[in-house]
């Protein structure tokens, strides 16, 4: 029998080689399982048998080193100024350690990065645009002559970006 892992439902951690039904194992291997048929999962009975065979599972990229072939993640990339951009890794590199051959936008090979990081989520990206908001505030605030703020200007700066001024583009 031909295992086919793209086909594999998410949560799976067996196969039966017999019928080729996905089997879900919690409580380890003597432990309850489920099965996934018809696209659903249900409820084995007993226990499980033991030539149920074990798919490996990845351990999850962490955001410490090599990410994993094939792991999608921000990479800052060389070819595009030193940009961070969404990439999948293709090949670690065997000669420069800490270094991996990735792509970017519709499958172009883009180059090498040996700087990855997870990919920030809709929360992280706008408190990073905060905080470069209000660092740009805190310096128009603290080069002002007539502000006496000073020692103050990141809580100044903090309490105008979050009110919602912000400079307009020009009309």
């Amino acid at each position: 029998m031909k295992i086919d892992l793209s086909k594999k439902p998410e949560g799976a951690t067996h196969i039966n080689p017999h019928s080729g039904l996905w089997v879900k194992c919690f409580g380890g291997n003597s432990g309850s399982y489920q099965f996934f048929k018809d696209g659903e999962w249900e409820m084995g009975f007993g226990c499980m048998s033991n030539s149920y065979l074990e798919i490996a599972q990845p351990e999850p990229w962490t955001g410490e080193g090599l990410p994993p072939v094939g792991m999608v993640c921000e990479a800052m990339l060389p070819s595009m100024n030193h940009q961070w951009a969404e990439a999948v890794v293709v090949w670690h590199h065997p000669e420069h350690e800490g270094s991996a051959v990735v792509v970017h936008g519709g499958g172009r090979l883009t180059g090498w990065s040996s700087a990855f990081r997870l990919i920030r989520t809709p929360e992280q990206i706008a408190e990073e645009e905060r905080e470069l908001g209000v660092e740009a505030l805190r310096l128009a605030v603290s080069k002002s002559p007539n502000c006496k703020a000073h020692g103050l200007e990141w809580d100044v700066a903090c309490a105008i970006y979050d009110a919602g001024y912000r400079k307009q583009g020009a009309q």
